[in-house]
């Protein structure tokens, strides 16, 4: 699978859980009192922002493992 389409595939999972938890929202609203829907709702945003990182992370070029170690010597006196 190329990178393209890993990523594609990722966008669709982030908006099928999006739009299942909506539905879920709906449906358990008279269920669940009103903060244990903000901290629910909280929750799904940091879930889907971490989502969007994992993916925006695995996009950037991989640069920094062509130059090397960076441990350098450090002279004492």
């Amino acid at each position: 699978m190329s990178r393209s389409e890993l990523r594609d595939a990722g966008e669709l999972a982030v908006h099928l859980l999006a739009g299942a938890a909506q539905l879920a929202g709906r449906q358990l609203g008279a269920l669940v009192p009103a903060e244990a829907r903000l901290h629910l709702i909280r929750a799904q945003r940091e879930l889907l922002l971490a989502a969007v990182a994992t993916l925006e992370q695995r996009e950037q070029p991989q640069s920094h493992a062509k130059r090397g170690p960076r441990v350098h010597k450090i002279p004492l006196d």
